[in-house]
């Protein structure tokens, strides 16, 4: 059944993929409110540094451009070949789009969302109950039930569609072994981090030792960063390859093939050490602030020996997983292995391949939860499994659009689409 304008659609998180969806949604004529915990773009500043492997054409909308340049005619974007920093997306789109004329009055920041529910109906209610002749509102006819602190308050918001756009990142994984902390990793304080290091950071790690967790790109960028810094590092991974991650043939992406390989020829001379096929037991905060790593060394025929092995600081790139606590009083299937939507899940989880670029979104339906217009886009759509790409959200707002407009073929992206970026 169509969600017909002005309904109201409640938007967690003004990241990138919460700001894409309000201008969608308020072009379409949606009623909209935007939450943001802190500011906006607030994940994209932990590493506003860093720069990405995709370039800009792949990094923003049509409606988002079009929307900027109504509001600035003057404003100056990236080229579409640019692979900007995460600040140069910030401050030249992102930033400029939450303040465009449709969005705008739309954003409430230091706004954090608690909990989602319906407002009568709780977690354990079942239209399967209701009888025929029931005059009882069904859990779809139910508004959302949205609690909040505002600025230090809390209080209660409405909403006819809840859409969590909220992302991953403020979610590290532990680096202990099974993916739970290990013993006094939590009270390690300062000695462990979660995040790539700020050009800010590298210089107090000159001649320190660093210890990287973790065997994805951000491990690789800040592995890189690190050395260039002077650090002594030493790269942990749970892989039995030296190499834990591989270059992808034929990369479509010239930074992320170019960091891989120039990753592979420190470890091959000896700049970078490497500590495979560990699993970390514990961890102790020394006297003199040091980080001592209790870690066994798995897959070998010999008799498992705690070994401990020092370092100044410790960075842990393990990865990130959803925060499941908002919307506990809905009814979510999660997938078992990545807790993300589980029909998204089970379509990804079929998918091998190495390169975020050749998975497949799918169709629609995939973002369809038994609990009727609520939906999960974005990074946290995809749970604990990493890959996702910007342009994938940009994807499941077209399709969530038809969704509730009931219109297969509405896509407001091909409407404001240049002939020339076709």
């Amino acid at each position: 059944m169509a969600i017909d304008t002005p309904a109201t659609i409640l938007i967690i998180g003004a990241g990138p993929l919460g700001l894409e969806t309000a201008l969608y949604a308020r072009y379409l004529g949606y009623d909209v409110i935007v939450c943001e915990a802190g500011d906006v773009g607030s994940h994209v500043q932990q590493w506003e540094h860093v720069e990405m492997f995709s370039p800009f054409s792949m990094n923003a909308s049509p409606l988002g451009i079009a929307a900027i340049e109504s509001h600035d005619p003057d404003h100056q974007f990236p080229s579409n070949q640019q692979c900007t920093t995460g600040g140069q997306w910030l401050q030249q789109y992102l930033i400029p789009l939450s303040q465009t004329d449709l969005v705008r009055k739309h954003i409430r920041t230091n706004c954090r969302v608690l909990s989602v529910s319906r407002t009568w109906k709780q977690k354990t209610d079942l239209d399967t109950d209701l009888d025929q002749d029931s005059r009882e509102a069904t859990r779809e006819q139910d508004p959302f039930r949205i609690i909040v602190d505002e600025q230090g308050t809390q209080h209660a918001l409405t909403a006819d569609v809840v859409i969590d756009t909220s992302g991953v990142l403020a979610n590290p994984n532990p680096i202990g072994a099974g993916g739970v902390p290990a013993p006094g990793e939590q009270q390690a304080g300062h000695g462990i981090s979660y995040s790539i290091p700020s050009p800010d950071d590298l210089g107090q790690f000159r001649g320190k030792r660093v210890a990287v967790v973790g065997s994805g790109h951000s491990a690789t960028t800040a592995l890189l960063m690190l050395t260039e810094a002077n650090a002594l590092v030493t790269w942990i991974t749970r892989q039995t390859n030296e190499h834990a991650i591989s270059p992808i043939e034929q990369d479509p992406l010239p930074l992320r093939s170019q960091i891989t390989s120039q990753l592979k020829e420190l470890v091959d001379r000896k700049a970078i050490q490497t500590l495979t096929n560990i699993a970390i037991d514990e961890i102790k905060t020394s006297d003199n602030a040091e980080i001592e790593l209790g870690v066994y060394q798995t897959g070998t025929e010999d008799e498992l020996t705690l070994e401990w092995h020092s370092f100044d600081h410790v960075i842990g790139l393990t990865g990130y997983r959803p925060d499941l606590a908002i919307f506990r009083e809905l009814q979510i299937h999660q997938c078992y292995a990545t807790e993300g939507p589980i029909k998204l899940a089970a379509s990804l989880l079929t998918q091998s391949s190495d390169d975020c670029l050749k998975v497949e979104q799918g169709e629609r339906e995939l973002l369809i939860n038994p609990e009727l217009n609520f939906y999960v886009l974005g990074m946290k759509s995809y749970g604990r499994k990493s890959g996702f790409l910007f342009q994938t959200g940009l994807q499941q707002i077209v399709q969530l659009f038809q969704i509730l407009g009931d219109r297969e073929t509405l896509d407001v992206y091909a409407t404001f689409q240049k002939p020339q970026d076709g």
